[in-house]
């Protein structure tokens, strides 16, 4: 070891020499569920951290080896490597136990550059496991961002960290006015939920318990928005209402004269989807043979994308087909979203809708750019393609883009954009009566 290995270093990189070189440590832990060993020193641990002063000396300060059992020895090292030099590499995979050890340790500016840095990389994978922490930690601002960051991002509810919400967050994601999903999807993956909570309670996966375990959650589901058919066929025989709420449900859905229900009765704003269609002419006769294709579009007023139009397969038996689809900034050549899914089309049906995982607000008169890759099969075409198309109020304009990839403005494989109009963010969410007392549940229209 250089005997003068301090000079041109900084304060924070002599520290982190002590520490990486195990330099006169006087403190050990043992680590993780292996008992690994680390070692650091004692002095810059107590003025870093509170939590460690009172362990390391304090009255009742700890003697020998300490075990820490409830974090890995990665994440330990890296809370130290803060502590020592307020430096910290963060990743997708390890910034949310990282958040647990700064949170109980007491490192407040670790704990904030994890909250950043989730703020910063939410996807519909890990939103919900972002939701669950920051009701954990006890992070509101961070807990209110996801939420809003749920609403227009369908996608999360298909993640598997859907499924370890707490009951709460859950409820409060429920409560959302502006979900960009329609209800019987809302109620699939709300029971797929009840039944994981169920194998976890050690309960029989039945429609009482998941009553149970949904508690409140239940009278978040708008049921008496939901088609006739689906309540019937799928909500009834799921068992999870009682023969009261069933009774009330169905005569609201009759458009009785009067009726009442514990379940709100107005569809969510975020659900009046549209679709925009370029083409004058579906060319279902002759195949489409090339596998991409490439249009940009720009609109006047703000939206938010939810998916595209697509054509499905030519004169072919295959009921699941391949394929890829990406938003993009055509000026930056910033992928905003995208989706690879098996998708399964009818061979008769001539168009078929692609959903993105999360919904994209589109800013008026940004140039933007929609690219579609099918894998193994040939499909229908479009011709005719018009430069601008009104829908709902909203003008799309459709530009031939140098990346065409054989798809132009007028002729090619993307036969339009599926859009929600959106809704005004600043809406009081009380006053339409989204977040209702549970006392006042029950609400009563005049049909």
């Amino acid at each position: 070891m250089d005997r003068e290995w301090q000079l041109g270093k900084t304060l924070a990189e002599c520290n982190r020499y002590m520490l990486d070189n195990q330099l006169d440590c006087d403190v050990t832990f043992r680590v993780g569920e292996t008992g690994e060993v680390v070692m650091a020193h004692k002095y810059v641990l107590g003025s870093r951290s509170s939590v460690f002063y009172a362990m390391l000396y304090g009255p009742l300060a700890e003697k020998g080896d300490i075990l820490i059992t409830d974090m890995e020895p990665h994440t330990f090292q890296c809370l130290l490597r803060y502590i020592y030099t307020e430096d910290v590499t963060l990743s997708g995979d390890d910034v949310l136990a990282v958040m647990h050890a700064a949170n109980k340790y007491a490192m407040v500016g670790l704990e904030d550059r994890c909250v950043n840095f989730l703020m910063q990389n939410l996807t519909a994978e890990n939103i919900c496991s972002v939701l669950e922490s920051a009701h954990c930690f006890s992070k509101e601002a961070v807990r209110s961002h996801c939420v809003e960051f749920i609403k227009d991002c369908p996608g999360a509810f298909e993640s598997e960290n859907f499924l370890s919400l707490c009951a709460e967050c859950l409820r409060k994601v429920l409560l959302l006015d502006d979900l960009v999903m329609d209800e019987e999807e809302i109620f699939h993956r709300v029971m797929h939920w009840a039944s994981v909570q169920c194998q976890n309670s050690n309960l029989e996966d039945n429609g009482p318990n998941r009553r149970s375990v949904l508690d409140n959650c239940l009278y978040c589901i708008r049921f008496p928005i939901m088609s006739m058919h689906f309540f019937n066929e799928t909500v009834c025989k799921a068992n999870v209402l009682s023969e009261k709420e069933t009774e009330d449900v169905t005569r609201q859905m009759a458009e009785l004269k009067i009726c009442q229900t514990k379940f709100c009765v107005r569809k969510r704003r975020g659900t009046d989807q549209y679709s925009c269609k370029r083409f004058s002419y579906d060319r279902i006769d002759v195949k489409w043979g090339r596998k991409t294709g490439r249009i940009d579009f720009y609109v006047d007023i703000q939206i938010l994308l939810t998916g595209l139009l697509l054509y499905g397969g030519h004169h072919t038996n295959t009921q699941s087909l391949s394929v890829y689809a990406a938003l993009e900034d055509s000026d930056n050549d910033i992928v905003l979203t995208d989706v690879t899914k098996q998708v399964h089309v009818e061979p008769e049906k001539t168009i078929f809708n692609l959903k993105f995982p999360k919904s994209i607000r589109l800013e008026p008169d940004v140039r933007y750019s929609v690219f579609v890759q099918k894998d193994g099969w040939e499909s229908h075409w479009g011709d005719a393609g018009m430069a601008s198309v009104v829908t709902q109020d909203v003008n799309f304009y459709f530009l031939t883009t140098y990346k065409s990839e054989q798809t132009n403005r007028a002729r090619g494989l993307i036969p339009g954009l599926l859009f929600t109009k959106g809704y005004t963010t600043d809406v009081d969410q009380e006053s339409l009566g989204v977040k209702r007392k549970l006392e006042d549940v029950v609400q009563f229209s005049t049909c």
